[in-house]
């Protein structure tokens, strides 16, 4: 256990390292469209982790309804 968190704490320490002695000042420009790319990257990141977690809620609803389950015992049922 003590062997994983120092090839963590290692390869962390390098990252650190290496992030801040290669960082130079850097001037760039930012067009229009670049605000409304990030902002649909977010909405679109924020619209499939909803999306996501309603699945799993449905799931684990599931898992507690009664009754008969699925569209077989559905049929099922409509067959008597």
């Amino acid at each position: 256990m003590l062997g994983n968190l120092d090839k963590i704490g290692g390869t962390l320490a390098l990252g650190l390292v290496f992030y801040f002695t290669s960082t130079n000042e850097s001037s760039a420009y930012l067009d229009p469209g670049t605000g409304s790319m990030i902002l649909t990257s977010i909405l679109g990141i924020l619209a499939a982790t909803i999306y996501t977690l309603k699945g799993y809620l449905h799931r684990i609803k599931a898992l507690f309804r009664r009754g008969p389950r699925g569209a077989a015992a559905h049929s099922q049922l409509n067959q008597d």
